[in-house]
């Protein structure tokens, strides 16, 4: 069996912590352990011999990397120029495997506490699964959930298996509330187990264009083998039509059966779904609560006082505060969209970003400046580029920076700065083994990250 992760999503149900620059499975979020660590642990476990592949956005690639570095495991990693859905994802993957591969489709994600029942349920399923067979995962409703699929079987279970009738979008609440009274209704879990050779047929039959593009995607792929890291023409991947395995494939598949997982399982994918994992407990001592009931509360640094409130949801991030009746966690997505239609930065970006080097955090941004912490890693280097419309000012606050501008190398300790006019040609670099500290002040007529023209890039962005 071999492991497929599916890395891509944007988690904008998780916002003000989740962003597209630094989406749900990337985020701390249990006990110092993203998702995508827990998810990795899972595979660890598992112990198959054939490396894992992970399917990710392009402009994931360092944290991908970075989360692997960590836990010392080896895998593919395919990055897609931009997200096409998971009938993509999955039939590349199949593409790359063995035709004799079965495989484990599931998303980076998910909570699955007890990881012991988990690979005792899978294994359990490959031993059961036939070359022409889909399995999923389904989990028993605890609730009239709207934000889950729903999967429908027969009530015959042969083997712990159940043959499945359709699946189903998810429902409105009335829907759902009839769902849970029939035992015949799943969630869907959106983990698929299947043999590599029969998932390529089903999306061949199922969706063509998908598979046809993707054929033409896998002859023009180029691997970087130093990280294992398979890159598309992004011209080509374009072409892809954009898809969910679900719509694509499983609501047409005939022969697709259900395995009922009696484990817990998060999809944590709502507020509503933290609250509930964390049994309201606050994230710290400076949360003050005075005649206030059945909250949960999330803030890093910020004090929060409440009085007299009850069944609220309060998440403080670095540039916005979500405040929302529990139950209703669901309409973040409008939140989002309505900051969308506004152009306003918050619903993308938090006020720092992580980039392959290290990180920046934002000080102070106004019509008139903009202020930068920068921290680079030890032994990296920005990519060499210039700025059509900022001028900027480097000042080192710790470390030694080894600065290249205009065809000049200069080193600067701690203490000294810098000028770097418009269009000058210039990257920074960090030859020391801690990180590089540096103030960056950015004056001009617009301060977007989009003004960034990069020479070379060690990144390959």
């Amino acid at each position: 069996m071999r492991v497929v992760i599916l890395c891509g999503g944007s988690g904008s149900r998780l916002w003000p912590e989740s962003r597209e620059q630094f989406p749900k499975q990337f985020i701390p979020l249990l006990e110092n352990k993203s998702l995508l660590d827990l998810t990795i642990e899972r595979v660890l476990s598992l112990n198959f011999k054939t490396i894992p592949i992970i399917v990710t956005n392009k402009k994931y690639s360092f944290l991908v990397t970075k989360t692997l570095k960590k836990h010392n495991l080896k895998a593919d990693v395919f990055l897609e120029p931009e997200s096409k859905n998971t009938c993509a994802a999955i039939y590349l993957a199949a593409k790359h495997s063995l035709k004799s591969d079965n495989l484990l489709i599931m998303p980076s994600d998910h909570l699955i506490p007890d990881n012991k029942e988990f690979i005792k349920d899978i294994l359990d399923i490959e031993s059961k699964l036939t070359p022409d067979q889909w399995i999923t995962l389904g989990i028993k409703p605890t609730m009239p959930s709207e934000a889950y699929g729903y999967i429908n079987v027969t009530q015959n279970i042969e083997n712990n298996l159940c043959k499945v009738i359709k699946f189903i979008e998810k429902p409105t609440k009335k829907t759902a509330s009839q769902f849970i009274l029939d035992n015949n209704y799943y969630w869907n879990a959106g983990i698929f187990i299947s043999n590599a050779n029969k998932v390529l047929n089903s999306i061949k039959e199922h969706a063509p264009d998908i598979a046809k593009h993707c054929d033409k995607n896998f002859e023009n792929i180029k691997i970087n083998k130093e990280n294992n890291e398979f890159n598309f023409s992004k011209d080509l991947f374009a072409k892809i039509p954009s898809k969910s395995i679900d719509y694509a494939v499983m609501e047409k598949e005939k022969n697709i059966y259900l395995y009922p997982f009696n484990n817990k399982w998060s999809d944590v994918g709502s507020w509503d779904a933290i609250a509930e994992i964390f049994k309201n407990e606050t994230s710290h001592k400076k949360v003050i609560q005075i005649e206030s009931t059945n909250n949960f509360i999330k803030s890093k640094d910020r004090t929060i006082a409440t009085i007299g409130i009850k069944d609220l949801i309060i998440i403080d991030s670095d540039n916005g505060t979500l405040i929302c009746k529990k139950n209703n966690s669901e309409k973040v997505k409008s939140v989002v969209k309505n900051l969308l239609d506004q152009n306003l930065v918050e619903a993308k970006e938090h006020s720092f970003e992580n980039r392959p080097w290290g990180r920046f955090e934002n000080l102070l941004d106004n019509q008139y400046c903009k202020v930068k912490k920068i921290i680079v890693s030890p032994k990296k280097r920005l990519s060499l580029q210039y700025h059509n419309l900022r001028s900027e000012h480097w000042l080192v606050v710790r470390g030694t920076a080894h600065v290249y501008l205009d065809k000049k190398y200069l080193v600067l300790n701690k203490g000294a700065s810098i000028d770097i006019p418009i269009k000058s040609h210039h990257y920074i670099e960090n030859k020391q083994d801690k990180d590089l500290i540096i103030i960056e002040t950015q004056l001009g007529s617009y301060f977007g990250e989009d003004d960034i023209i990069r020479l070379d890039d060690p990144y390959e962005r």
